[in-house]
């Protein structure tokens, strides 16, 4: 996806007004202007951000915490949370059916920009809305992309792309920031660096005189702190004798609170009750429902 995206802006809007069969000289000069420095602004984000790619449990996790984040009331406190980068290109597994989702977080000063975009085996869906994060205000703007489409008559209402976005916006928001939260605390997830592109990729591209850019990819999974994590969470869920539960050994879920400095901090899950922990076998399914 990224040298999808990577690929789109860097001939943004030509690639563009080529797929909609559109001529430049029918557009206006302010137009132009919007939408060329709105590929360069995207390309530039794009070469220093960082890919991030869940795994299924990971995801679900992370999907799981952020509904509870949104439960206690906790979005006015994203802003205060400081991303590993500023620029954060984070998507889910591949779906066998239907669009995959990606979203491209920066963060600049006390705002979270946030963007979604689609791809499958159809094509790629730009994105049509920013939207703006600060404290507990969130503003959508519209991009260069979207005034295109109204200018050259296409029949988009205002209502529709916020309807298509803003949800996989805030569940990507969501998870970013809780995942940026429990980087900080050892054994929650864990992340592996690797090359974007596989190694006989790369060779093939060096022998045939184009070599591909050195980009890295962060695979993120659960460490174990984060599986004891979702075997309570699971447990909690599965309900049961509450009474045998307090007297037993389990774990307890983690949780996001506030801090004293105004902002989000995590408490790890842990072990309440007496005797052994008995270990049980848990199954593992991602939670897509919100990206479908």
């Amino acid at each position: 996806m990224l040298t999808t995206l990577l690929t789109f802006y860097e001939h943004y809007p030509s690639t563009l007004l080529q797929l909609k069969n559109i001529n430049r000289s029918s557009l206006s000069s302010d137009l132009l202007e919007t939408l060329e420095f709105h590929g360069q602004r995207q390309s530039e984000i794009l070469n220093i951000a960082q890919l991030y790619v869940l795994d299924e449990a990971a995801q679900t996790l992370l999907y799981e915490l952020s509904a509870k984040m949104k439960k206690d009331g906790l979005e006015d406190m994203f802003s205060h949370v400081q991303l590993p980068f500023p620029a954060m290109l984070l998507t889910i597994p591949p779906v066998s059916e239907g669009m995959r989702p990606f979203a491209l977080i920066t963060q600049d000063e006390g705002a979270l920009y946030t963007q979604v975009f689609l791809e499958g085996n159809n094509g790629f869906i730009p994105n049509l809305l920013v939207f703006k994060s600060e404290g507990a205000t969130v503003d959508t703007s519209f991009t260069p992309t979207y005034q295109l489409m109204k200018e050259t008559g296409e029949n988009i209402s205002v209502e529709a792309p916020i309807k298509q976005e803003q949800p996989i916006c805030i569940s990507f928001l969501s998870m970013v920031v809780g995942m940026s939260v429990l980087f900080q605390h050892k054994s929650m997830l864990e992340t592996e660096e690797v090359p974007l592109y596989p190694r006989a990729e790369r060779r093939r591209a060096q022998k045939e005189g184009k070599p591909l850019p050195g980009m890295r990819v962060v695979k993120v999974t659960l460490g174990e702190l984060g599986k004891r994590q979702m075997q309570a969470m699971q447990g909690e869920n599965e309900g049961g004798n509450a009474e045998s539960r307090t007297r037993r050994a389990h774990w307890v879920q983690g949780h996001f609170m506030r801090n004293r400095a105004g902002g989000i901090s995590w408490r790890n899950p842990h072990i309440r009750g007496a005797g052994p922990v008995i270990e049980q076998e848990r199954h593992v399914s991602a939670a897509k429902g919100e990206f479908e």
